[in-house]
């Protein structure tokens, strides 16, 4: 090889390497015969923005961009005249209509209106507050005369998220036709099982299926890891998140380990680990905005005071007020991320007050030193619990929309030591992207790169056991039975399974509950989920009455890798002992002393014999004759086992809930859903009918602009008449649209679509068919002419096809001409204002059966070439002669050689092909 191209193939080689290595890792394979492309979503529902990731077939993993093109969306939905407006829509209007405009509904799941959090969000002046409903077993929300629940609230947000993202794959042209339905969520660190259990159930009313739950942080974590090997060595990162409304720091190590495969060796493949986890509940970037809306709310008291209309008043009492302010703090706190002052200016707080006033950077960091305190006590904390140092720490990367806060990341410096802080990772998008990850790992319709995870529980679980209320309780038993037992401790692994087994003849109660610990967040309910466990009792009698033991009753928990705790199985068995009779096989003695003797005469008689035979044979007669009186008969005899069964029965088991927080029942489930589609079917017959009243309109002012520029064009193909027609139409159109148009309903308004555009249309159609039809016509004429110019030059190349076979095709091109003649003649009887006989796109399709013909010649293949035989007779011949004057041993081998010579002959090919000088072959291709 040369040394040019010995350069070329490096350059080539290292171009490649460089391409795969900035290849995204996620390599999405299609992996089903669906005839729909397969989607799954990561969704990240925050408190104020929620972010979503979407994975399909053919695409990389990508944020999605709402329809405003903006890559998150606000959690909010704005409640307007039985309208329902989502994301910036609703935030546009959310100082005029706080009250119809819900916020925040995520942090209300699985809580009630007492939990701390749920207080919080008064505290900070939203102003639409949580109520008990006691038919729903949790909060609701009354929004503009309608009450809904937090589960309901979410499930119209998950909706509108896979809205947007059908929206955005159909404009990015991607496969995805149909709705996604699979989804993984992010849930806080310090997520209870009831706040879990109640994002399921928005979840189902939203009609979509959750591969899994994933915490935030760790979400985030696996989207780092998941383009990263780790060869050079583990990593030990800090993962610190503050977000809008909490503040959550992960310890991760990050390491490579080898990856069994099904065929061939392992394979290196990253991996996670989390090693602890802290939060703090209520630190988080609402938490500075509050210290800046209070800050505002008393410098407007003053101002308002000096007017002297406030009267004693406080503005905190003004909801809508309030959410000015706090919609001005949010802007103050990120212009001030990069800025070190900002002039704040707000028209009309209330009672026609405006407030004016200057807020710098220094002033936001003195008025939050309590709060950056906090913020460094959960860093802290974590690793204490992993017995970590900042030492050890490889590096920290910072998440969140909160950590832009420039005080934070100087804070977090100086505790860790100087330690740079890390922003390899999207801070707002991360933990949707991770969460998109996870979910094509578990879907059987991706392949994907593995990434190893293992996630923590951060809250211990305990089992008690009782006996069932109403259960017969025996008289030797001086007290009740009960057992407790702690199934799960804190910060364990998730994804395992645990069985609890006991002795016990009773139907039974068993409480599954957290144990009182300080890691558990304020008003955290202990119980989490009870069960009724029957068939014990009546297992144990009929034990009893086959004179058996009490029964073993087995309990499987697993604690999945969704951070959920159930019940999956409960057995109850018996083993029993029993004696069989079965016939072995044993060595008989007596005939084995019998065999003995005669093998001894045997042995004897081969030993005198042995002299007359040669060395080997005897010694093999020898060793055969040894073989045989090793071999001892058997006997059948009878003998007496024990042998052991298990008895086993799977037990019933009822779920249910205790608490003033529960998980929605069937029945609360189908009612909300029922609510939920017929809102949506409110909401599609209102686009629709928007959408045909825009289409009225806009085809109106089509109407009144074509007469006017497009004049000389219509008069040519219409009369005064028609002309006077249209133009009234579209006047009294305007005038119904006036009058009548904003009341009137969907078959109304296309109705009256449909009698104004059906006369215009056709006016429209007569002015694009007098020059597309000429042409039409042209186009078919020289497309005959043609195929009439191919038949006659088929002539030449193509003589194996003859001229009884070209008749079809000069007939078919007859028709189409006198098609031609008669259509033309139709059109010529017409009058420019009269519709036309035919249009122009009927006329390609004339030569539809021409060309089927023309198709099926062209495929007719050439005839074979006549072999040529003599050549082949010629060059065997002299070999046949000379192969005849031979001895006879030379006979057999010209009798071959002729024979060989005979297949040549009736091959053709391969005489032909043993002759370099001879041309090649003609190639006819089909």
């Amino acid at each position: 090889m040369s040394r040019t191209t010995t350069s070329s193939c490096s350059r080539m080689k290292n171009q490649l390497t460089l391409l795969f290595a900035v290849i995204p890792c996620l390599l999405l394979l299609f992996a089903t015969q669906s005839v729909h492309a397969r989607a799954i979503l990561g969704v990240d529902l925050g408190s104020l923005y929620m972010k979503v990731a979407l994975v399909q077939s053919g695409s990389p993993l990508e944020i999605v961009t709402n329809l405003h093109s903006k890559r998150k969306t606000e959690q909010m939905i704005l409640f307007d005249q039985n309208q329902r407006f989502y994301g910036a829509d609703a935030a546009s209007l959310l100082a005029r209509k706080s009250h119809q405009t819900p916020e925040a509904m995520s942090v209300l799941l699985g809580r009630d209106e007492e939990h701390p959090i749920v207080q919080v969000l008064a505290e900070r002046h939203y102003p639409i507050g949580a109520t008990y409903n006691e038919t729903r077993s949790g909060v609701t929300l009354n929004v503009d005369g309608q009450s809904f629940t937090p589960e309901e609230l979410v499930a119209m947000v998950l909706t509108h998220a896979v809205d947007i993202s059908l929206a955005y794959a159909a404009e990015q042209g991607g496969s995805m036709s149909v709705a996604p339905k699979d989804i993984v969520l992010t849930v806080p660190s310090y997520s209870t099982q009831k706040e879990r259990l109640a994002l399921l159930d928005a979840a189902k009313l939203a009609d979509l299926n959750v591969l899994t739950l994933i915490d935030e942080t760790t979400a985030a974590a696996l989207h780092y890891a998941m383009d990263k090997t780790f060869a050079d060595g583990d990593q030990l990162l800090l993962f610190y998140n503050m977000g809008a409304s909490s503040l959550q720091v992960s310890l991760i190590r990050f390491f490579s380990y080898e990856q069994p495969q099904k065929y061939g060796k392992p394979k290196p493949s990253p991996a996670l680990e989390v090693l602890s986890k802290a939060w703090d509940t209520t630190l988080g970037g609402n938490a500075f905005d509050h210290l800046l809306v209070e800050h505002l709310a008393d410098h407007f008291n003053g101002v308002w005071e000096k007017t002297g209309r406030r009267k004693g008043q406080d503005v905190r009492q003004f909801p809508r007020a309030m959410t000015k302010l706090r919609i001005q703090a949010n802007k103050i706190k990120h212009v001030l991320s990069a800025n070190v002052e900002i002039p704040v200016h707000i028209e009309g707080v209330h009672d026609d007050v405006a407030l004016a006033t200057h807020v710098s950077r220094s002033q936001l960091e003195e008025m939050s030193a309590s709060l950056l305190q906090r913020a460094m006590e959960p860093a802290l904390r974590v690793l204490q619990m992993a017995n970590k140092t900042a030492a050890d720490l490889t590096g920290m990367e910072l998440i969140g929309g909160g950590m832009r806060i420039p005080k934070i990341q100087s804070e977090l410096g100086k505790t860790f030591g100087d330690m740079e802080v890390g922003l390899h990772i999207n801070s707002d998008e991360s933990m949707a992207l991770g969460a998109a990850f996870a979910g094509a790992n578990i879907s059987t319709a991706f392949r994907v790169r593995h990434v190893g995870m293992t996630d923590l529980n951060p809250f211990p679980m305990q089992v008690s056991l009782s006996d069932l209320a109403g259960a017969t309780v025996s008289e030797n038993d001086e007290e009740s039975w009960s057992k407790t037992t702690v199934l799960f401790k804190s910060f364990g692994k998730l994804g395992v399974k645990k069985t609890i087994a006991f002795t016990h003849d009773q139907d039974i109660h068993c409480s599954l509950d957290y144990v009182e610990d300080e890691v558990l967040p304020q008003g955290t309910d202990l119980s989490i989920e009870k069960y009724n466990i029957t068939g014990v009792e009546a297992f144990a009698k009929e034990m009893e009455a086959k004179k058996l033991g009490k029964p073993k009753v087995s309990l499987q928990f697993e604690l999945s890798s969704s951070g959920i705790t159930q019940l999956i199985k409960a057995e109850a068995s018996v083993e029993d002992t029993f004696t069989v009779e079965e016939e072995v096989e044993v060595d008989d003695e007596n005939a084995a002393n019998e065999t003995t003797e005669s093998d001894a005469s045997a042995t004897e008689a081969a030993n005198d014999t042995a002299t007359d035979e040669t060395e080997s044979n005897a010694t093999d007669k020898a060793a055969d004759t040894k073989r045989k009186a090793a071999e001892k008969p058997k006997k059948k005899i009878k003998v007496t086992k024990e042998k052991k069964r298990l008895h086993k029965k799977t037990l019933d088991v009822t779920t249910y809930y205790e608490g003033r927080v529960q998980p929605h029942s069937a029945e609360v489930l189908a009612a909300s859903k029922q609510k939920l589609l017929e809102m949506a079917q409110r909401d599609k017959e209102r686009m629709m009918l928007e959408e045909s009243r825009n289409n009225l309109e806009a085809y109106i002012y089509k109407i009144k602009n074509k007469l006017e520029d497009d004049a000389e064009a219509i008069e040519k193909v219409t009369t005064a008449e028609q002309r006077d027609v249209v133009r009234k139409l579209a006047e009294d159109a305007q005038e119904w649209m006036d009058d009548e148009g904003y009341s009137a309903d969907f078959p109304n308004m296309e109705d009256k679509f449909a009698e104004l555009s059906t006369p215009f249309e056709k006016i429209l159609l007569r002015i694009k068919e007098s020059t597309e039809r000429p042409a039409a016509i042209v186009a078919l004429k020289k497309k005959l002419d043609e195929i009439e110019q191919l038949m006659t030059k088929w002539e030449k190349t193509m003589p194996h096809i003859a001229a009884d076979e070209k008749e079809p095709v000069a007939a078919a091109i007859n028709d189409v001409r006198k098609w031609i003649a008669d259509k033309e003649d139709a059109q010529a009887a017409k009058k420019p204002h009269e519709d036309p006989a035919f249009t122009s796109a009927e006329v390609p399709l004339q030569t539809k059966d021409v060309e089927a013909l023309v198709m099926k010649l062209s495929r007719k293949p050439k005839p074979k070439p006549i072999k040529n035989e003599t050549k082949a007779e010629n060059a065997t011949s002299p070999a046949a002669d000379e192969n005849s004057t031979t001895t006879d041993s030379t006979t057999a081998a010209s009798n071959a050689d002729g024979d060989e010579a005979e297949e040549s002959t009736n091959g053709g090919a391969s005489a032909e092909s043993t002759n370099a000088t001879d041309p090649p072959a003609e190639k006819t291709e089909l």
